[in-house]
């Protein structure tokens, strides 16, 4: 924090006549930067503030560095929430909430998509209004509090009306890099699949969850998906009715209160439900025909790919499922965790002795995880 402004606030005089200022020239300015995703030499930065009061017009701030050149930061309703510090425990997740009403943000960013953020870096800048520039204490360098840098970790919620980032804060080892990047923590910061769709990063799944595994001596080739809580997406075919007589094991797949479920630990008498340890929900897909209408909440599988999921209420036959259409959005997601990571690199067959089966219950334990974003992930 510069002497200037820590003086401003040890007077206890903001916004009085004796001072000189009005409350309006020490409000409180906020001021955010993201870095879109692209080589350090062409990074594309933009910088948006939430308003100043009810005043929703563009105001221009001074870079923290080099020549201090004048950016113009876009007004548009956004909070960040979440920031209370602690002395110990996991660190605190803050939210970025952006209002998207008329795609205002998407306009600005362009060709990129909001999961293009994840692993981005966003920082929080905070100063006096009278220290922009055309106020009356406009300086170069500019005058403001100490910087918050952050990393965009997922993105956790999105409607019509406004988009949630996660945003991890970094770690102690701050500018230590492994490899090359920043340790954010136990959550990945890796685009999902983007070394295996050629966007780089260090997630190597393949697009099209294809895995082969050895149970029997011969390799056969399976595809496995989960959506974001982890759960298997499987083909849809007919499972037999939960019966609590029966002894289930892990490649155990039942039907019970019209849901669908794997038993994850096996066991006698255990009801499945979201909260039994014993089962894991399991969702069912078809193939993608283009002949059909879909009901909101079908899953498909297009082009023998990956899992979409239909948004139309219904969604019409014909709409081919694409990342821009907007009557389908991709299920087979990842939920950026160790859990996320042991389900895929872990996936068993529940069937061994022929290919494209569904997954088991339980995964393979001796399975090693690919380094993400998860220091010392080979004892997990």
């Amino acid at each position: 924090m510069s002497n200037v402004i820590a003086t401003d606030l040890q007077t206890l005089e903001i916004g009085s006549q004796d001072s000189g200022t009005t409350a309006s020239d020490n409000a409180l300015v906020e001021l955010f930067e993201v870095t879109l995703p692209g080589p350090v030499s062409g990074e594309t930065t933009l910088y948006f503030h939430p308003g100043l009061d009810s005043d929703l017009t563009d105001i221009q701030f001074r870079e923290r560095t080099g020549s201090h050149a004048v950016k113009t930061y876009i007004a548009m309703p956004m909070m960040l929430d979440g920031l209370n510090l602690q002395a110990d425990g996991a660190s605190n997740r803050p939210a970025l909430t952006i209002a998207n009403i008329g795609s205002l943000l998407q306009s600005a960013m362009g060709d990129f998509k909001f999961d293009d953020l994840i692993g981005q870096r966003l920082v929080r800048r905070q100063t006096l209004k009278k220290y922009l520039v055309g106020e009356d204490e406009d300086a170069s360098p500019p005058v403001e509090f100490p910087t918050q840098q952050y990393i965009i970790d997922r993105v956790a919620a999105e409607d019509g009306i406004s988009i949630t980032f996660e945003v991890a804060t970094p770690f102690d080892l701050e500018n230590i890099q492994i490899p090359r990047r920043v340790v954010v923590g136990k959550y990945c910061s890796w685009k999902y699949q983007g070394h295996a769709s050629g966007k780089g990063g260090g997630c190597t799944w393949n697009v099209d969850g294809a895995v082969k595994y050895n149970g029997d001596g011969t390799v056969r080739a399976h595809k496995a998906y989960f959506d974001f809580d982890d759960r298997p997406l499987v083909a849809s075919e007919t499972f037999a009715a939960y019966s609590a007589s029966t002894a289930y094991t892990t490649v155990s797949y039942v039907t019970h209160a019209s849901k669908f479920w794997v038993c994850t630990i096996a066991g006698t008498g255990n009801i499945p439900s979201i909260s039994s340890s014993h089962w894991k929900e399991v969702r069912k897909w078809t193939e993608w025909v283009s002949g059909l209408s879909y009901t909101l909440g079908s899953l498909v599988r297009y082009n023998g790919i990956t899992i979409w999921k239909a948004t139309g209420n219904p969604t019409p036959a014909g709409q081919i499922p694409t990342d821009t259409s907007p009557y389908w959005v991709r299920e087979d997601v990842c939920g950026k965790t160790l859990q996320s990571c042991k389900a895929r690199y872990g996936f068993k067959p529940s069937v061994l002795t022929s290919a494209n089966q569904k997954p088991e219950g339980s995964t393979n334990g001796a399975a090693r995880l690919p380094f993400g974003s998860f220091p010392g992930t080979l004892k997990y």
